[in-house]
């Protein structure tokens, strides 16, 4: 939510500083509070603002939404420490299992909303949450009294030695580097995909069926936890980890999706070892959860910075710098497996009133809990696998194919003008255009502070099209989508010469219509400021564009004006044409093209649901594509536009702007229609 406001200014906001709700836990280092938020009244106040907060998606705007969440944020992490510091033994090994699954629940939830968070992207979703979750929260309140100063005695003399060592900054550090690590690459079963993903034919895995194989490894993870003989505290162990992220990291699609699936493995692992040191790390609760927040914060900007860096103080020293990230989250948890007790979940928390048979039968029914989950998350794979494979046949036409119509629209990661989601309105305004192939700039919103959503992965099974991404995540670019109504024979992705500012990403694609294939160069070049950056990027595109086919179609924002120095590179040495060369109120984006037929073009508006317009073109390719004559007398009567190739008038725009061709002309009018 806090990256919203950043986004819209391209600058710090200074609504950054909503994140020090993280830091609620701090208030309980004073001894009056603590003893303050101990009692029923006070504990149950501070859980039904946690769940209130998630009402916060009614809000009628960004900023009270804001305000509400950071309330929400607050009260819940004070909770966090007080259940997980107080009761009996069994009831923190409880309540700490019960943080684990709830982690599982969202992600097998995210597999069934096509990677979307439902509590912040649908309201009848939310609407039934907050239901189940209030009526969880009554029962607790009800049934959880004061927290007894007797049992609180009972459960700090068991940790009583080991809270004379000095390692619970360690343990905090190490629990909010987990979390992080956990939020990043596994908030959702798609993002190891987005990792490891490189250009057609040989993209490497897809995110579904894939996913499930993440999830897998997520939980045997878990599961080898909870098993005797497992090493999880050994250095092989760790060192296991670590390969496997830098294989992550640098290693090539399925040795970088296969690494993912281990790091997953040791990743979830370390839930219980973590939070045993946590809670065990004595009777500081505020001084541990505090360090544990503020380090989970500062991963989550240092991820920002590596990506936005060109605007955030300091980003210079934190450009493309997610190897430093990866490996200082990685080393942390190694510190805190070595110099922690080597001591189960279920150890550090028995006293002598809590009969160990108890924590074994808690443990079996949490395991065919974790086992139901898997089996439900697998299941939602398939189904929608099967749906989206049924939607491809569906799209492809029928009859040969002699058109092809093609649109551009940066689309900010999925969010309107106001904040909220946009992409249920999104896939409606992109159904009705009839685009065959569309790129979407700024679509890489699978990073943690943008929601962990793939964008590519919910269109593409929404509308039906075949899809590409790139570059992957870990190139620290804003990312490209690619959905083609027709298959997609080979692509290959670039990051362009980018000295000075943001990373600016490329993908060159063919395209089979109708055993015709066609090009595409797609691209998203750097900021206006930075010239030497758009002038090296130009040059780079113009030479895709030159060793490109006959046929070819360029969709690029290029952040220059018609006729300026990087809009006649491309045109003189990249051998296209302007799609409308007389259009001279664009900016950012263009459409050229070789080698087809033009037959039209419209600048469509983006209805609030992003900052920039979508750009369409319609081209005839024809059958010689060396003697063939293009378009380029205008007309002025409708009856010689013929109505096939009329771009839809019934679409929830505000503003179309056409041009039609009619026989060896063009027409250019403008229309205005009511949003429906």
């Amino acid at each position: 939510m806090i990256y919203y406001f950043p986004l819209q200014t391209l600058e710090l906001t200074g609504l950054e500083g909503a994140g020090i709700a993280f830091l609620s836990p701090t208030l309980l280092a004073v001894t009056p509070f603590w003893k303050l938020v101990n009692k029923k009244w006070v504990l149950a106040l501070l859980r039904v603002m946690t769940v209130g907060s998630i009402a916060s998606l009614q809000a009628p705007s960004a900023t009270l939404r804001l305000v509400v969440l950071v309330l929400g944020v607050s009260s819940s992490l004070i909770v966090q420490a007080v259940t997980w510091w107080t009761g009996s033994g069994l009831q923190r090994y409880l309540r700490i299992w019960g943080f684990i699954l709830g982690q599982f629940l969202l992600v097998v939830l995210r597999i069934w909303y096509t990677s979307l968070n439902p509590i912040w992207s649908y309201p009848l979703a939310n609407r039934v949450i907050l239901t189940l979750s209030t009526i969880a929260t009554l029962d607790r309140i009800s049934t959880d009294g004061d927290c007894s100063k007797s049992e609180e005695k009972k459960t700090s003399e068991a940790a009583k030695g080991m809270a004379r060592r000095p390692h619970w900054l360690l343990a905090g550090a190490a629990f909010g580097s987990l979390v992080f690590l956990t939020h990043w690459i596994f908030g959702e079963v798609s993002l190891v995909s987005r990792w490891a993903v490189s250009g057609h034919p040989h993209p490497g895995p897809d995110p579904n069926p894939f996913g499930g194989a993440v999830l897998l490894g997520l939980v045997s993870g878990l599961m080898l936890s909870t098993c005797s003989w497992f090493p999880g505290s050994s250095g092989i162990w760790w060192v296991t980890g670590a390969a496997s992220a830098a294989g992550l990291l640098y290693l090539p699609t399925w040795a970088a999706a296969v690494s993912g699936c281990v790091l997953g493995l040791f990743t979830a692992s370390m839930w219980p070892q973590v939070l045993g040191h946590l809670v065990s790390s004595g009777s500081r609760p505020g001084k541990t959860m505090t360090i544990a927040m503020i380090f989970y914060v500062l991963d989550i900007f240092f991820c920002a910075w590596c990506t936005a860096f060109k605007f955030v103080p300091g980003g210079v020293y934190a450009r493309e710098r997610s190897d430093v990230l990866l490996g200082a989250v990685m080393i942390i948890i190694g510190l805190n497996m070595l110099f922690g007790p080597k001591k189960s979940l279920d150890c550090l928390l028995q006293t002598k009133n809590t009969p160990k048979v108890l924590f074994r039968k808690s443990e079996k029914y949490m395991k065919l809990f974790l086992w139901l989950l898997v089996g439900v998350g697998l299941l939602g794979l398939g189904l929608r696998h099967k749906t989206y494979e049924r939607k491809l046949d569906k799209r492809l036409p029928q009859a040969p194919a002699a058109e092809v119509s093609a649109a551009i629209w940066p689309f900010r990661f999925g969010y309107d003008n106001e904040g909220w989601s946009n992409l249920e309105r999104s896939a409606r305004l992109l159904n009705e255009t009839g685009a065959d192939f569309i790129t979407i700039l700024e679509s890489d919103a699978s990073k943690p502070y943008i929601g962990n959503n793939d964008l590519t992965m919910w269109l593409g099974e929404k509308l039906g099209f075949y899809t590409d991404f790139g570059p992957s995540t870990r190139d620290h670019t804003w990312g490209i989508m690619v959905l083609s109504r027709y298959p997609i024979v080979k692509s290959e992705h670039h990051l362009l010469p980018s000295p000075e500012g943001e990373i600016a990403p490329a993908i060159t694609l063919t395209v089979n219509i109708s055993d015709k294939l066609v090009d595409f160069v797609v691209t998203h070049f750097g900021n206006h400021e930075d010239d030497l950056d758009r002038k090296l990027q130009a040059i780079a595109i113009s030479k895709l564009l030159k060793s490109s086919s006959n046929q070819v179609v360029f969709l690029g924002y290029i952040t220059s004006a018609p006729g300026s120095r990087d809009y006649r590179q491309l045109i003189e040495h990249g051998n296209v044409k302007d799609i409308d060369s007389t259009d001279q109120d664009r900016w950012c984006e263009y459409i050229m093209y070789r080698g087809l037929i033009r037959l039209g073009y419209a600048r469509i508006s983006h209805a609030e649901l992003s900052d920039s317009e979508i750009q369409m073109a319609k081209f005839r390719i024809p059958d010689d594509p060396i003697n063939y004559r293009d378009n380029q007398k205008v007309v002025t009567d409708d009856r010689e536009v013929p109505k096939k190739i009329h771009f839809n008038p019934s679409s929830s725009c505000c503003m179309w702007a056409y041009l039609h061709v009619g026989g060896p002309a063009w027409r250019r009018i403008e229309e205005r229609c009511l949003r429906s």
